[in-house]
C-alpha cells in the first residue's frame, strides 16, 4: 500500500511539474523543464518498485494465506463477540424493563 500510495504521490508530482512547465516564462523554462524531467523519472522508478512488490506477492501465495486465515479468524470472533452482546442487550432490556416496573409502582403509591 505504500509502494501505491508513492506511485500515486509522485504521479501528483509530475503533474504540478507538468503545470508550472506550462506557464513557465521563458527565464524559468529550463529549470522546470528539468524539474519535469526528474518529476517522470522518479515516477518511473516508484513505478517499478511498486510493480516489483506486486509480482512478490503473487509469486508467493503464503502471505494471501495467511491474510485469508486472519480473516476468518475475525469473521467468527466478531460472529461470536455479536451473539454475546445480543444476549446481554436482550438481559439488559429485560432488567430494565422490570426496573421501570418497580419504578412507577412505587411512584404510583
Amino acid at each position: 500500500m505504500k509502494a501505491r500510495a508513492a506511485v500515486r504521490a509522485s504521479r501528483l508530482e509530475l503533474d504540478s511539474a507538468k503545470q508550472t512547465l506550462k506557464s513557465a516564462g521563458p527565464a524559468r523554462q529550463e529549470q522546470a523543464r528539468l524539474e519535469v524531467e526528474n518529476a517522470e523519472d522518479d515516477l518511473v522508478q516508484k513505478t517499478e518498485v511498486a510493480i516489483t512488490l506486486m509480482k512478490t506477492v503473487l509469486d508467493n501465495p503464503e502471505p494471501l494465506k495467511n491474510i485469508n486465515e486472519l480473516i476468518k479468524t475475525q469473521l467468527m470472533f466478531y460472529a461470536a463477540a455479536a451473539e454475546s452482546l445480543s444476549l446481554v442487550q436482550g438481559e439488559i432490556e429485560e432488567i430494565s424493563l422490570a426496573a421501570e416496573g418497580e419504578y412507577r409502582k412505587s411512584r404510583d403509591h
